[in-house]
Protein backbone atom coordinates (compact mmCIF):
# COMPACT_ATOMS: atom_id res chain seq x y z
CA UNK A 1 0.00 0.00 0.00
CA UNK A 2 3.19 2.20 1.06
CA UNK A 3 4.77 1.41 -2.29
CA UNK A 4 1.68 1.87 -4.21
CA UNK A 5 1.14 5.60 -2.95
CA UNK A 6 4.60 6.21 -3.57
CA UNK A 7 4.17 4.89 -7.13
CA UNK A 8 1.48 7.38 -7.59
CA UNK A 9 3.13 10.19 -6.14
CA UNK A 10 6.11 10.88 -9.16
CA UNK A 11 3.39 11.34 -11.73
CA UNK A 12 1.39 13.68 -9.84
CA UNK A 13 4.27 15.78 -9.08
CA UNK A 14 5.18 15.62 -12.83
CA UNK A 15 1.59 16.64 -13.73
CA UNK A 16 1.54 19.50 -11.19
CA UNK A 17 5.05 20.89 -12.84
CA UNK A 18 3.57 20.36 -16.20
CA UNK A 19 1.35 22.52 -15.38
CA UNK A 20 3.15 24.99 -13.53
CA UNK A 21 4.91 25.05 -16.83
CA UNK A 22 1.40 25.58 -18.80
CA UNK A 23 0.11 28.75 -16.49
CA UNK A 24 3.85 30.50 -16.64
CA UNK A 25 4.01 29.49 -20.73
CA UNK A 26 0.30 31.40 -20.57
CA UNK A 27 0.81 34.50 -18.72
CA UNK A 28 4.31 35.22 -20.41
CA UNK A 29 2.41 34.86 -23.88
CA UNK A 30 -0.35 36.76 -22.77
CA UNK A 31 1.57 39.60 -21.35
CA UNK A 32 4.05 39.47 -24.42
CA UNK A 33 1.22 40.07 -26.67
CA UNK A 34 -0.51 42.70 -24.30
CA UNK A 35 2.80 44.45 -24.18
CA UNK A 36 3.29 44.35 -27.81
CA UNK A 37 -0.58 45.44 -28.39
CA UNK A 38 -0.07 48.72 -26.06
CA UNK A 39 2.98 49.04 -27.77
CA UNK A 40 1.17 49.81 -31.17
CA UNK A 41 -1.97 51.75 -29.69
CA UNK A 42 0.74 54.12 -28.21
CA UNK A 43 2.49 54.25 -31.07
CA UNK A 44 -0.39 55.27 -32.95
CA UNK A 45 -2.12 57.53 -30.69
CA UNK A 46 1.46 59.93 -31.31
CA UNK A 47 2.00 59.27 -34.71
CA UNK A 48 2.00 62.47 -37.08
CA UNK A 49 0.45 61.40 -40.83
CA UNK A 50 2.07 65.32 -41.66
CA UNK A 51 5.70 64.05 -41.06
CA UNK A 52 5.57 62.01 -44.04
CA UNK A 53 6.55 63.94 -47.37
CA UNK A 54 3.57 62.66 -49.34
CA UNK A 55 0.48 60.23 -48.58
CA UNK A 56 0.63 57.30 -50.16
CA UNK A 57 -1.27 55.04 -52.41
CA UNK A 58 -5.03 55.29 -52.34
CA UNK A 59 -4.86 57.40 -48.68
CA UNK A 60 -5.71 60.41 -50.09
CA UNK A 61 -9.23 58.52 -51.48
CA UNK A 62 -9.88 56.84 -48.16
CA UNK A 63 -9.15 59.81 -46.13
CA UNK A 64 -11.33 61.86 -48.28
CA UNK A 65 -13.99 59.59 -47.98
CA UNK A 66 -14.03 59.33 -44.41
CA UNK A 67 -14.02 62.96 -43.75
CA UNK A 68 -17.63 63.20 -46.33
CA UNK A 69 -19.19 60.40 -44.16
CA UNK A 70 -17.78 62.15 -41.00
CA UNK A 71 -18.76 66.20 -41.65
CA UNK A 72 -21.26 65.67 -44.54
CA UNK A 73 -22.70 62.71 -43.68
CA UNK A 74 -22.91 61.19 -47.59
CA UNK A 75 -20.25 59.24 -50.00
CA UNK A 76 -20.64 61.80 -52.40
CA UNK A 77 -17.17 63.75 -54.17
CA UNK A 78 -18.17 67.66 -54.30
CA UNK A 79 -15.70 70.37 -54.36
CA UNK A 80 -16.18 71.12 -50.76
CA UNK A 81 -14.68 67.58 -49.98
CA UNK A 82 -11.33 68.46 -51.83
CA UNK A 83 -10.98 71.50 -49.90
CA UNK A 84 -11.40 70.11 -46.16
CA UNK A 85 -9.29 67.46 -47.48
CA UNK A 86 -6.67 69.87 -47.82
CA UNK A 87 -7.58 72.19 -44.81
CA UNK A 88 -7.45 69.29 -42.66
CA UNK A 89 -4.13 67.67 -44.12
CA UNK A 90 -2.21 70.65 -45.04
CA UNK A 91 -1.78 68.72 -48.60
CA UNK A 92 -3.22 68.62 -51.88
CA UNK A 93 -4.35 65.00 -51.93
CA UNK A 94 -2.35 63.01 -53.94
CA UNK A 95 -4.83 60.67 -56.36
CA UNK A 96 -8.61 60.51 -55.65
CA UNK A 97 -10.23 57.24 -57.29
CA UNK A 98 -14.36 58.30 -58.23
CA UNK A 99 -17.07 56.24 -60.01
CA UNK A 100 -20.09 57.77 -61.46
CA UNK A 101 -23.48 56.96 -59.86
CA UNK A 102 -26.89 58.34 -60.49
CA UNK A 103 -26.47 60.91 -57.33
CA UNK A 104 -23.47 62.30 -59.12
CA UNK A 105 -19.72 61.43 -57.89
CA UNK A 106 -19.22 58.86 -55.12
CA UNK A 107 -15.78 57.64 -54.13
CA UNK A 108 -14.88 54.02 -55.67
CA UNK A 109 -13.85 52.61 -52.43
CA UNK A 110 -15.84 49.69 -50.45
CA UNK A 111 -18.11 52.61 -47.99
CA UNK A 112 -16.85 49.88 -45.13
CA UNK A 113 -13.47 50.93 -43.84
CA UNK A 114 -14.06 54.75 -44.66
CA UNK A 115 -17.50 54.43 -42.43
CA UNK A 116 -15.47 52.52 -39.29
CA UNK A 117 -12.90 55.15 -39.03
CA UNK A 118 -15.05 58.32 -39.87
CA UNK A 119 -16.27 58.59 -36.09
CA UNK A 120 -12.20 58.66 -35.13
CA UNK A 121 -11.38 61.10 -37.96
CA UNK A 122 -14.11 63.70 -36.52
CA UNK A 123 -12.56 63.67 -33.74
CA UNK A 124 -8.77 63.52 -34.35
CA UNK A 125 -8.60 64.28 -38.10
CA UNK A 126 -5.03 63.83 -38.48
CA UNK A 127 -4.24 60.84 -35.76
CA UNK A 128 -8.17 59.06 -35.90
CA UNK A 129 -7.24 56.89 -39.12
CA UNK A 130 -3.98 54.98 -37.62
CA UNK A 131 -5.74 55.19 -34.11
CA UNK A 132 -8.80 53.14 -35.54
CA UNK A 133 -6.26 50.73 -37.04
CA UNK A 134 -4.56 49.81 -34.30
CA UNK A 135 -7.84 49.27 -32.27
CA UNK A 136 -9.41 47.16 -34.71
CA UNK A 137 -6.17 45.01 -34.75
CA UNK A 138 -5.78 44.68 -31.09
CA UNK A 139 -8.90 43.71 -30.13
CA UNK A 140 -8.50 41.27 -33.62
CA UNK A 141 -5.56 39.72 -31.99
CA UNK A 142 -6.87 39.55 -28.71
CA UNK A 143 -10.15 37.63 -30.08
CA UNK A 144 -7.83 35.29 -32.42
CA UNK A 145 -5.82 34.30 -29.37
CA UNK A 146 -8.12 33.41 -27.12
CA UNK A 147 -10.06 31.56 -29.68
CA UNK A 148 -6.61 29.30 -30.70
CA UNK A 149 -5.50 28.85 -26.92
CA UNK A 150 -8.17 25.63 -26.90
CA UNK A 151 -6.18 24.22 -29.66
CA UNK A 152 -2.78 25.45 -29.41
CA UNK A 153 -2.30 25.30 -25.91
CA UNK A 154 -0.73 28.37 -23.51
CA UNK A 155 1.50 29.61 -25.90
CA UNK A 156 -1.31 31.06 -28.61
CA UNK A 157 -1.30 34.62 -27.51
CA UNK A 158 2.28 34.23 -28.12
CA UNK A 159 1.60 32.54 -31.62
CA UNK A 160 -0.60 35.57 -32.56
CA UNK A 161 1.96 38.26 -31.66
CA UNK A 162 4.57 36.61 -33.74
CA UNK A 163 2.20 36.15 -37.06
CA UNK A 164 1.77 40.40 -36.31
CA UNK A 165 4.87 41.48 -35.67
CA UNK A 166 7.34 38.74 -36.97
CA UNK A 167 5.26 39.92 -40.29
CA UNK A 168 5.09 43.32 -41.97
CA UNK A 169 0.56 43.32 -40.94
CA UNK A 170 1.70 45.60 -38.03
CA UNK A 171 2.85 48.42 -39.48
CA UNK A 172 -0.08 48.78 -42.04
CA UNK A 173 -1.91 50.27 -38.84
CA UNK A 174 -0.05 53.45 -39.76
CA UNK A 175 -1.78 53.67 -43.40
CA UNK A 176 -4.97 55.05 -44.10
CA UNK A 177 -6.03 52.25 -46.01
CA UNK A 178 -8.62 49.26 -45.58
CA UNK A 179 -5.95 46.24 -45.58
CA UNK A 180 -5.03 46.38 -41.54
CA UNK A 181 -9.38 46.61 -41.31
CA UNK A 182 -10.32 43.54 -43.28
CA UNK A 183 -7.34 41.63 -41.27
CA UNK A 184 -8.93 42.66 -37.90
CA UNK A 185 -12.32 41.57 -39.65
CA UNK A 186 -10.97 38.18 -41.02
CA UNK A 187 -9.25 37.58 -37.58
CA UNK A 188 -12.38 38.45 -35.57
CA UNK A 189 -14.28 36.28 -38.01
CA UNK A 190 -12.24 33.09 -38.28
CA UNK A 191 -12.59 33.56 -33.50
CA UNK A 192 -15.63 33.92 -33.44
CA UNK A 193 -16.43 31.06 -35.96
CA UNK A 194 -14.29 28.87 -34.29
CA UNK A 195 -14.74 29.60 -30.43
CA UNK A 196 -17.38 27.36 -30.17
CA UNK A 197 -15.88 24.34 -32.41
CA UNK A 198 -16.49 21.06 -30.25
CA UNK A 199 -13.53 19.62 -31.95
CA UNK A 200 -10.76 18.97 -28.90
CA UNK A 201 -13.79 18.59 -26.65
CA UNK A 202 -17.26 20.04 -24.69
CA UNK A 203 -17.96 23.86 -26.36
CA UNK A 204 -18.11 26.81 -24.30
CA UNK A 205 -21.64 27.47 -24.52
CA UNK A 206 -23.07 24.43 -26.19
CA UNK A 207 -25.96 26.33 -27.25
CA UNK A 208 -24.77 29.24 -28.21
CA UNK A 209 -25.57 30.54 -31.83
CA UNK A 210 -23.87 33.83 -31.27
CA UNK A 211 -20.03 33.42 -32.11
CA UNK A 212 -21.39 31.40 -35.88
CA UNK A 213 -23.69 34.43 -36.18
CA UNK A 214 -21.17 36.94 -35.52
CA UNK A 215 -18.08 35.24 -37.86
CA UNK A 216 -20.82 35.20 -40.78
CA UNK A 217 -21.50 38.87 -40.00
CA UNK A 218 -17.73 39.50 -40.11
CA UNK A 219 -16.19 37.49 -43.28
CA UNK A 220 -19.06 38.46 -45.30
CA UNK A 221 -17.82 42.06 -44.66
CA UNK A 222 -14.68 40.98 -45.38
CA UNK A 223 -16.21 39.66 -48.78
CA UNK A 224 -17.92 43.15 -49.33
CA UNK A 225 -14.28 44.58 -48.80
CA UNK A 226 -13.44 42.60 -51.82
CA UNK A 227 -15.19 40.08 -53.35
CA UNK A 228 -11.73 38.13 -54.18
CA UNK A 229 -11.89 37.16 -50.58
CA UNK A 230 -15.23 35.39 -50.63
CA UNK A 231 -13.53 32.13 -49.57
CA UNK A 232 -12.59 33.41 -46.33
CA UNK A 233 -16.68 32.68 -46.08
CA UNK A 234 -17.17 29.64 -47.58
CA UNK A 235 -14.16 28.00 -45.84
CA UNK A 236 -15.98 29.74 -41.97
CA UNK A 237 -19.34 27.83 -42.82
CA UNK A 238 -17.47 24.71 -43.58
CA UNK A 239 -15.62 25.12 -40.24
CA UNK A 240 -18.88 25.51 -38.67
CA UNK A 241 -20.85 23.04 -40.26
CA UNK A 242 -18.09 20.54 -38.50
CA UNK A 243 -18.66 21.48 -35.23
CA UNK A 244 -19.87 18.19 -33.29
CA UNK A 245 -23.66 17.53 -33.47
CA UNK A 246 -24.19 21.10 -33.15
CA UNK A 247 -22.76 21.46 -37.02
CA UNK A 248 -26.27 21.85 -38.45
CA UNK A 249 -27.60 24.34 -36.25
CA UNK A 250 -24.54 26.79 -36.18
CA UNK A 251 -24.28 26.49 -39.83
CA UNK A 252 -27.79 27.82 -40.15
CA UNK A 253 -26.97 30.93 -38.22
CA UNK A 254 -23.60 31.36 -39.62
CA UNK A 255 -25.38 31.51 -43.14
CA UNK A 256 -28.38 33.27 -42.18
CA UNK A 257 -26.39 36.24 -40.75
CA UNK A 258 -23.33 36.34 -43.63
CA UNK A 259 -26.55 36.28 -46.43
CA UNK A 260 -28.42 39.13 -44.57
CA UNK A 261 -24.90 40.60 -43.91
CA UNK A 262 -24.43 40.78 -47.85
CA UNK A 263 -28.15 42.52 -48.62
CA UNK A 264 -28.30 44.42 -46.67
CA UNK A 265 -24.52 46.43 -46.20
CA UNK A 266 -24.38 45.64 -49.97
CA UNK A 267 -27.94 47.72 -50.19
CA UNK A 268 -26.59 50.22 -48.17
CA UNK A 269 -23.28 50.04 -50.77
CA UNK A 270 -25.96 50.71 -53.52
CA UNK A 271 -27.52 53.92 -51.71
CA UNK A 272 -24.81 55.01 -50.95
CA UNK A 273 -22.61 55.05 -54.14
CA UNK A 274 -24.86 53.27 -56.83
CA UNK A 275 -22.97 50.28 -57.39
CA UNK A 276 -22.78 47.00 -55.33
CA UNK A 277 -19.59 46.83 -55.62
CA UNK A 278 -17.06 49.60 -56.67
CA UNK A 279 -14.60 47.26 -58.24
CA UNK A 280 -17.13 46.10 -61.02
CA UNK A 281 -18.36 49.29 -61.58
CA UNK A 282 -16.66 52.75 -63.96
CA UNK A 283 -13.67 53.70 -62.04
CA UNK A 284 -11.29 56.89 -62.61
CA UNK A 285 -8.21 58.37 -60.87
CA UNK A 286 -7.29 61.63 -60.90
CA UNK A 287 -4.42 63.58 -59.68
CA UNK A 288 -2.90 66.87 -59.27
CA UNK A 289 -0.75 66.59 -62.59
CA UNK A 290 -4.36 66.60 -64.61
CA UNK A 291 -6.44 67.97 -61.59
CA UNK A 292 -9.56 67.42 -59.96
CA UNK A 293 -13.52 67.66 -60.94
CA UNK A 294 -15.41 70.72 -59.63
CA UNK A 295 -12.09 72.21 -58.53
CA UNK A 296 -10.03 72.83 -61.95
CA UNK A 297 -11.31 70.19 -64.68
CA UNK A 298 -13.95 71.07 -66.43
CA UNK A 299 -17.87 69.03 -65.64
CA UNK A 300 -19.21 66.66 -68.00
CA UNK A 301 -16.45 65.14 -69.04
CA UNK A 302 -16.16 61.62 -67.55
CA UNK A 303 -17.23 59.84 -70.76
CA UNK A 304 -14.47 60.95 -72.21
CA UNK A 305 -11.79 60.52 -69.55
CA UNK A 306 -13.75 56.77 -69.57
CA UNK A 307 -12.71 56.25 -73.28
CA UNK A 308 -9.35 57.88 -72.82
CA UNK A 309 -8.54 55.76 -69.04
CA UNK A 310 -10.24 52.58 -69.62
CA UNK A 311 -13.25 52.20 -66.57
CA UNK A 312 -10.96 50.77 -64.11
CA UNK A 313 -13.43 47.62 -63.55
CA UNK A 314 -11.30 44.50 -62.06
CA UNK A 315 -13.58 42.60 -64.69
CA UNK A 316 -12.94 44.85 -67.78
CA UNK A 317 -11.28 41.39 -68.94
CA UNK A 318 -7.25 42.69 -69.04
CA UNK A 319 -5.95 40.97 -65.82
CA UNK A 320 -7.97 37.66 -67.59
CA UNK A 321 -6.56 37.63 -70.89
CA UNK A 322 -2.81 37.61 -69.46
CA UNK A 323 -3.48 35.93 -66.09
CA UNK A 324 -4.30 32.50 -67.56
CA UNK A 325 -0.93 32.22 -69.07
CA UNK A 326 0.83 29.13 -67.29
CA UNK A 327 4.49 30.73 -67.59
CA UNK A 328 2.99 34.21 -66.00
CA UNK A 329 1.06 32.16 -63.38
CA UNK A 330 4.98 30.21 -62.72
CA UNK A 331 6.85 33.38 -62.15
CA UNK A 332 3.99 34.55 -59.78
CA UNK A 333 3.61 31.64 -57.92
CA UNK A 334 7.34 31.89 -57.23
CA UNK A 335 7.37 35.91 -56.73
CA UNK A 336 4.69 35.28 -54.29
CA UNK A 337 6.01 33.07 -52.02
CA UNK A 338 9.98 34.19 -51.33
CA UNK A 339 9.88 37.61 -54.09
CA UNK A 340 12.46 40.35 -53.11
CA UNK A 341 10.10 42.75 -52.07
CA UNK A 342 6.62 41.08 -51.41
CA UNK A 343 7.23 37.65 -51.19
CA UNK A 344 6.02 35.60 -48.14
CA UNK A 345 9.33 34.76 -47.69
CA UNK A 346 10.56 36.34 -45.80
CA UNK A 347 8.03 39.14 -45.23
CA UNK A 348 5.07 36.81 -43.65
CA UNK A 349 7.16 34.05 -42.40
CA UNK A 350 4.77 33.20 -39.72
CA UNK A 351 2.20 32.12 -42.69
CA UNK A 352 4.63 29.78 -44.55
CA UNK A 353 5.53 28.39 -41.51
CA UNK A 354 1.38 27.87 -40.38
CA UNK A 355 1.45 25.65 -43.51
CA UNK A 356 4.36 22.87 -42.81
CA UNK A 357 2.10 22.83 -39.29
CA UNK A 358 -0.90 22.37 -40.91
CA UNK A 359 -2.27 19.01 -40.17
CA UNK A 360 -5.19 16.90 -42.27
CA UNK A 361 -7.98 16.72 -40.48
CA UNK A 362 -9.90 18.55 -37.81
CA UNK A 363 -11.91 21.01 -40.79
CA UNK A 364 -8.97 23.41 -41.25
CA UNK A 365 -8.38 22.30 -45.09
CA UNK A 366 -10.92 25.06 -46.06
CA UNK A 367 -8.78 27.49 -44.54
CA UNK A 368 -5.50 27.09 -46.44
CA UNK A 369 -7.93 26.39 -49.67
CA UNK A 370 -9.45 29.67 -49.19
CA UNK A 371 -6.16 31.42 -48.99
CA UNK A 372 -5.37 29.46 -52.28
CA UNK A 373 -8.46 30.60 -53.80
CA UNK A 374 -7.77 34.29 -53.28
CA UNK A 375 -4.60 34.20 -54.10
CA UNK A 376 -5.19 32.57 -57.62
CA UNK A 377 -8.23 34.62 -58.29
CA UNK A 378 -5.44 37.84 -57.72
CA UNK A 379 -3.15 36.42 -60.00
CA UNK A 380 -6.11 36.16 -62.47
CA UNK A 381 -7.10 39.53 -62.20
CA UNK A 382 -4.05 41.57 -61.23
CA UNK A 383 -1.31 39.76 -62.72
CA UNK A 384 0.89 42.26 -63.03
CA UNK A 385 -0.14 43.69 -59.43
CA UNK A 386 -1.17 41.28 -57.08
CA UNK A 387 0.29 42.59 -54.21
CA UNK A 388 -1.41 46.22 -54.29
CA UNK A 389 0.63 49.02 -56.07
CA UNK A 390 2.90 51.41 -55.57
CA UNK A 391 3.50 52.09 -51.70
CA UNK A 392 2.32 48.31 -50.82
CA UNK A 393 4.55 47.53 -47.51
CA UNK A 394 5.19 43.33 -49.57
CA UNK A 395 1.52 42.12 -50.10
CA UNK A 396 -1.46 44.23 -48.89
CA UNK A 397 -3.78 42.16 -50.63
CA UNK A 398 -2.61 39.39 -48.61
CA UNK A 399 -3.07 40.87 -45.43
CA UNK A 400 -6.80 39.73 -45.39
CA UNK A 401 -5.86 36.22 -45.98
CA UNK A 402 -3.51 36.26 -43.70
CA UNK A 403 -5.21 35.60 -40.54
CA UNK A 404 -6.34 32.13 -42.24
CA UNK A 405 -3.23 30.92 -41.72
CA UNK A 406 -2.91 31.70 -38.06
CA UNK A 407 -6.13 29.12 -37.49
CA UNK A 408 -4.83 26.60 -39.88
CA UNK A 409 -2.17 25.31 -37.60
CA UNK A 410 -2.99 22.10 -36.29
CA UNK A 411 -1.05 20.76 -33.80
CA UNK A 412 -0.32 22.41 -30.54
CA UNK A 413 2.63 24.85 -30.50
CA UNK A 414 5.84 25.72 -28.04
CA UNK A 415 6.69 28.85 -27.19
CA UNK A 416 10.07 28.34 -28.40
CA UNK A 417 8.30 28.21 -32.49
CA UNK A 418 6.98 31.43 -32.38
CA UNK A 419 10.21 32.66 -31.14
CA UNK A 420 12.11 30.88 -33.28
CA UNK A 421 10.15 32.30 -35.90
CA UNK A 422 10.64 36.16 -34.51
CA UNK A 423 14.63 35.00 -34.89
CA UNK A 424 14.18 34.00 -38.38
CA UNK A 425 12.58 37.14 -39.41
CA UNK A 426 14.54 40.19 -37.97
CA UNK A 427 17.35 39.98 -40.66
CA UNK A 428 14.60 41.31 -42.97
CA UNK A 429 12.18 42.97 -40.67
CA UNK A 430 14.62 45.01 -38.45
CA UNK A 431 13.93 48.20 -40.87
CA UNK A 432 10.35 47.80 -39.32
CA UNK A 433 11.01 47.51 -36.12
CA UNK A 434 13.51 50.06 -35.40
CA UNK A 435 11.17 52.65 -37.59
CA UNK A 436 7.72 51.24 -37.82
CA UNK A 437 6.24 54.82 -38.62
CA UNK A 438 8.88 55.91 -41.15
CA UNK A 439 7.90 56.59 -44.80
CA UNK A 440 7.94 53.66 -46.43
CA UNK A 441 10.59 54.98 -48.82
CA UNK A 442 14.26 55.78 -48.09
CA UNK A 443 15.35 59.24 -49.34
CA UNK A 444 17.27 57.56 -52.62
CA UNK A 445 14.10 56.20 -53.49
CA UNK A 446 14.55 52.77 -52.58
CA UNK A 447 11.80 50.79 -50.04
CA UNK A 448 12.88 51.01 -46.70
CA UNK A 449 11.50 47.26 -45.70
CA UNK A 450 14.15 45.98 -48.16
CA UNK A 451 16.97 44.44 -46.65
CA UNK A 452 20.35 43.51 -48.28
CA UNK A 453 19.75 40.31 -47.24
CA UNK A 454 16.74 40.10 -49.27
CA UNK A 455 18.56 41.77 -52.37
CA UNK A 456 20.86 39.19 -52.43
CA UNK A 457 18.80 36.18 -51.49
CA UNK A 458 16.06 36.09 -53.42
CA UNK A 459 14.75 37.03 -56.74
CA UNK A 460 13.13 40.35 -57.74
CA UNK A 461 9.72 39.92 -59.29
CA UNK A 462 9.94 40.65 -63.09
CA UNK A 463 6.15 40.44 -63.08
CA UNK A 464 4.63 43.26 -61.23
CA UNK A 465 4.35 46.52 -63.31
CA UNK A 466 4.62 48.90 -59.75
CA UNK A 467 7.48 47.98 -58.57
CA UNK A 468 10.59 50.77 -58.39
CA UNK A 469 12.99 49.47 -56.56
CA UNK A 470 15.53 51.96 -57.25
CA UNK A 471 12.31 54.79 -57.25
CA UNK A 472 12.69 55.35 -60.81
CA UNK A 473 10.52 54.87 -63.90
CA UNK A 474 11.46 52.09 -66.59
CA UNK A 475 13.17 53.42 -69.67
CA UNK A 476 13.19 52.60 -73.42
CA UNK A 477 17.07 52.53 -73.90
CA UNK A 478 18.39 51.84 -77.31
CA UNK A 479 14.88 49.78 -78.08
CA UNK A 480 15.89 47.77 -74.95
CA UNK A 481 13.77 47.40 -72.11
CA UNK A 482 15.47 48.77 -69.05
CA UNK A 483 14.22 48.77 -65.58
CA UNK A 484 16.84 49.84 -62.53
CA UNK A 485 16.80 47.63 -59.66
CA UNK A 486 19.15 49.53 -57.32
CA UNK A 487 19.91 53.57 -57.19
CA UNK A 488 23.37 53.05 -58.35
CA UNK A 489 22.98 53.30 -61.97
CA UNK A 490 20.48 55.74 -63.78
CA UNK A 491 19.97 56.97 -67.09
CA UNK A 492 20.54 60.20 -68.50
CA UNK A 493 17.50 62.91 -69.73
CA UNK A 494 17.59 61.43 -73.17
CA UNK A 495 17.59 57.75 -72.14
CA UNK A 496 20.56 57.72 -74.66
CA UNK A 497 23.36 56.47 -72.07
CA UNK A 498 23.53 55.00 -68.64
CA UNK A 499 25.57 56.58 -65.20
CA UNK A 500 26.94 54.53 -62.94
CA UNK A 501 27.97 55.96 -59.55
CA UNK A 502 31.92 55.94 -58.82
CA UNK A 503 32.69 53.15 -57.27
CA UNK A 504 29.32 51.09 -57.00
CA UNK A 505 27.58 48.46 -58.23
CA UNK A 506 24.25 48.48 -60.05
CA UNK A 507 22.52 45.94 -61.56
CA UNK A 508 19.62 46.53 -64.07
CA UNK A 509 16.99 43.95 -65.89
CA UNK A 510 17.10 44.32 -69.80
CA UNK A 511 14.45 43.12 -71.67
CA UNK A 512 13.99 42.50 -75.49
CA UNK A 513 10.78 40.73 -77.23
CA UNK A 514 13.28 38.50 -79.14
CA UNK A 515 16.25 36.28 -77.14
CA UNK A 516 19.22 38.70 -76.86
CA UNK A 517 22.40 35.95 -77.46
CA UNK A 518 24.80 38.98 -76.99
CA UNK A 519 24.71 42.71 -76.08
CA UNK A 520 27.40 45.32 -77.37
CA UNK A 521 28.93 48.09 -74.40
CA UNK A 522 29.45 51.09 -75.25
CA UNK A 523 31.94 53.01 -73.46
CA UNK A 524 31.67 56.84 -74.86
CA UNK A 525 35.24 57.97 -73.59
CA UNK A 526 36.75 54.24 -74.41
CA UNK A 527 39.12 52.44 -71.79
CA UNK A 528 38.16 49.37 -70.59
CA UNK A 529 34.81 47.68 -69.70
CA UNK A 530 33.51 47.54 -65.90
CA UNK A 531 33.14 44.36 -64.07
CA UNK A 532 30.03 42.79 -65.64
CA UNK A 533 27.76 39.98 -63.83
CA UNK A 534 25.21 38.04 -66.00
CA UNK A 535 27.34 37.98 -69.26
CA UNK A 536 30.51 37.14 -70.43
CA UNK A 537 32.96 40.36 -72.53
CA UNK A 538 34.29 38.35 -75.74
CA UNK A 539 36.15 41.38 -76.62
CA UNK A 540 35.77 44.08 -79.34
CA UNK A 541 33.36 43.78 -82.37
CA UNK A 542 35.03 43.27 -85.38
CA UNK A 543 35.46 47.02 -87.10
CA UNK A 544 34.02 48.55 -84.05
CA UNK A 545 34.63 51.82 -82.93
CA UNK A 546 37.06 51.98 -79.34
CA UNK A 547 35.07 51.55 -76.47
CA UNK A 548 32.77 49.06 -77.68
CA UNK A 549 32.68 45.32 -76.42
CA UNK A 550 30.41 42.74 -77.12
CA UNK A 551 28.70 41.24 -74.20
CA UNK A 552 27.92 37.10 -74.54
CA UNK A 553 26.39 34.06 -72.78
CA UNK A 554 23.85 35.77 -72.11
CA UNK A 555 21.37 33.91 -69.46
CA UNK A 556 17.67 34.89 -69.69
CA UNK A 557 16.13 35.56 -66.11
CA UNK A 558 12.64 35.03 -66.85
CA UNK A 559 10.33 34.98 -69.98
CA UNK A 560 7.14 35.61 -69.92
CA UNK A 561 4.33 38.55 -71.07
CA UNK A 562 4.78 41.44 -69.97
CA UNK A 563 1.91 43.96 -69.11
CA UNK A 564 2.36 45.27 -72.53
CA UNK A 565 2.17 42.40 -74.43
CA UNK A 566 0.93 39.18 -74.57
CA UNK A 567 3.95 37.12 -76.25
CA UNK A 568 7.17 36.30 -74.08
CA UNK A 569 9.10 38.97 -73.00
CA UNK A 570 13.01 37.86 -72.12
CA UNK A 571 14.85 39.82 -69.32
CA UNK A 572 18.32 39.71 -68.56
CA UNK A 573 19.81 40.92 -65.21
CA UNK A 574 23.23 42.43 -65.63
CA UNK A 575 25.48 44.20 -62.85
CA UNK A 576 27.83 46.70 -63.53
CA UNK A 577 30.85 47.16 -61.15
CA UNK A 578 32.72 51.01 -61.70
CA UNK A 579 36.48 50.20 -60.54
CA UNK A 580 37.08 54.06 -59.89
CA UNK A 581 35.07 56.83 -61.12
CA UNK A 582 31.53 57.53 -62.40
CA UNK A 583 31.17 55.75 -65.41
CA UNK A 584 29.17 56.25 -68.37
CA UNK A 585 28.25 53.63 -70.87
CA UNK A 586 25.48 52.54 -73.26
CA UNK A 587 23.47 49.33 -74.60
CA UNK A 588 22.51 48.15 -78.11
CA UNK A 589 21.69 44.59 -79.50
CA UNK A 590 24.56 43.14 -81.52
CA UNK A 591 24.45 43.71 -84.73
CA UNK A 592 25.54 40.55 -85.57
Amino acid sequence: MQRGRSAGAAPTQGGRHAGYNRHVTRRLSWIVLLALGAALLVGAATFDHAAWPSLVGDESTYLMAAQSLAFDHDYLYTAADYHRFVALTGRQPDGVILQRSPRGLTFAKPLLYPLAIAPFVRLAPARGPAIANALFVVLAALAAARALERRLGPAAALWVAACLFASVAFAYVFWAHEDAFLLALTAAGLAAATAWRTEDGPPLRRTALAGPALGGVLLALVTLGRPVYAGLLLAGAAITARDGADGGRRLRAFAVAAVATLIVAGGAHRLASGVWNPYGGERQGFYSAIGFPEVNLQPGLWDKWIAEGGTGSWLDGFGLSWGLDGRLLGWNSLYFLAGRDLGLLPYFLPGLLAVFLFRPGGGRAPLLLAVALGVLLLFLLRPFNFFGGGGAIANRYFLPLYPALWFAVGRPLRARTAVLCGLLAAPFLWPLWSAPRAFPWRPDGTYRWVTPAAVRLLPFETTQSHLKPAGREDVVHHDLWVKFLDPSIAPTADNQELVLAAGATGTLLVGSAEPLRELELTLPGGGAPPRIGGARIEGPPDGAPAGTWLLGRLQPRAAHPMWWTQTPFHLYQLSFTSPGPALRFALRRAAR
